[in-house]
This record gives C-alpha cells, structure tokens and sequence, in this order.
C-alpha cells in the first residue's frame, strides 16, 4: 500500500529536507529524517520517503508531499489515525497536514504537474517576531512596477542554468516557469513562482534578481542575462504542489 504525505513545517532549525549521512559526532536535523523516524516508531520497521522536492536549510513549506510504501504485514493504520499519531510523534515545528491512501501509479515528485514557491519580503526596519520567522527584511524602496516588468520577462520556458546554485546534478537545466507574480499586501511584498520544476536555488535567486531591480541596481531589460544575487534562505515557502486528476493539490488539509 502506498501512502502519501502532506506536510508543513518551519525550516528554521532544520538542515533542508534531504536526511542527511550520520556521523558519530554530529546529528544534522533534516525534515525528512525527523518525519522518517516518527515512521518508523509508529510502525516499527525503517521506512523510506520520497519527497515532491528537496527544500534548502532554513526554507519552510505549507504545502510538501511525500509518499510510502508499507511492507507487507504492516499494520493498517486508518489515514486519520496516522495522522495524529505522527504529529505526536514529529516535533512542534513540522505537522502533517493530511495522509491519503493513493494507487502505487502515484509519486511525489515524477507525479507533479507544477509547483508553488513563494518569497516574502517585508518592507520596514525590523522583523516582527512571529512572521518575521518566514519573512526576509528590506529596508531600502522597492519599485514595485520595474519588479512587475522584470519578472514578466522571465515567464516562459528557458534555460534557467544562470538562476540556479552550482554543483547542482541535474538532468537538463531547462525549467518552465509558469507565472512570477510580485504582490503587495501591506508591509510584505510577496514574490510568487509557478513551474513544472525548480533547480536548487532558483527561486531564491529570481527573488534576489527581482530585488535589484526594484533597488535600481538593474534594469528590468537585462534580468535574464545578469540575475542578482541568491536572496536568503528564511523567506522562501514551498506553498503547494499539484497534482493531476484526481489527485487533490497540496497544503488543502486534507485527512482520509
């Protein structure tokens, strides 16, 4: 039986998502160790995750999906069950939001049609203390309208090598990207990344392109030949992950 995920979590304190080697003298929290070992407590065997993508260190998500296989034998835990088992089992910074029993034709990440990334800037002088915690500061002005204008400029299909972190193994560096929306909503400037894919670092690094040139350092004209630097990692989410039919899209919290 395969099963699936939904999981939120603050990334603060954690070394990315991917479980990292163990070494006797340093224990490296991951999400997916951390979610692997309440697993294997509740079932009492190692269990295995796939996840729908690798979040950095520090970067925290709303909406991840991960999936299980069960070996034959296990207990049947109801969805539900599962559930709150877990989050008794999982630290106070990561919860699941939702477990689905779903067919063995289902993956995390090859069944993925589009992902949903969002940067938070906050335009003041300080960090508030409780959504500060995902936020990343900006004390300078923005131009928000030649943030709009840059960002229109690199929607579309392309070779996004420039925009992602070197030494990443990767296939092909060719991503579409869908939308890239730059909001308002009071203090926070929200940067909003749609795509069938992302390479490591790159929504960080059209975030820190896009700020540049809301600061003037670069011209809306020239964002796909000279991107701007990597912004930090405590601003980015991963906030859904969807799925085609019938599977339902991530972070709708969903149990059963």
């Amino acid at each position: 039986m395969r099963t699936r995920l939904d999981i939120s979590y603050l990334g603060t304190l954690f070394h990315g998502w991917q479980v990292q080697a163990r070494n006797e003298h340093i224990v490296v929290r991951t999400i997916q160790g951390e979610v692997e070992g309440a697993l294997g407590v509740i079932y009492g065997y190692p269990i295995r995750m796939h996840g729908a993508g690798r979040t950095d260190a520090g970067v925290h998500a709303t909406g991840q999906v991960a999936h299980f296989d069960l070996a034959e034998g296990a207990p049947a835990i109801p969805p539900l069950g599962l559930q709150r088992a877990m989050n008794g089992e999982l630290p106070p910074e990561i919860r699941i939001t939702a477990v689905l029993n779903v067919p063995t034709a289902f993956h995390a990440r090859r069944s993925a049609v589009s992902k949903t990334y969002r940067y938070r800037y906050r335009r003041g002088s300080f960090l508030p203390p409780y959504e500060g915690l995902i936020e990343s500061l900006v004390r300078e002005e923005l131009d928000v309208d030649a943030m709009s204008r840059a960002a229109a400029r690199l929607i579309g299909r392309r070779d996004f090598a420039a925009f992602s972190i070197l030494g990443s193994a990767v296939e092909t560096t060719v991503r579409t990207l869908f939308a890239l929306d730059v909001e308002v909503a009071g203090p926070v400037l929200v940067i909003t990344a749609v795509g069938d894919g992302f390479l490591r670092g790159m929504v960080r690094r059209l975030a820190g392109t896009l700020r540049d040139v809301g600061r003037g350092r670069t011209s809306p004209e020239l964002v796909l030949t000279s991107p701007g630097p990597t912004a930090e990692a405590k601003g980015l989410t991963l906030a859904t992950v969807t799925y085609p039919e019938p599977f339902p899209a991530s972070g709708a919290g969903m149990a059963g």
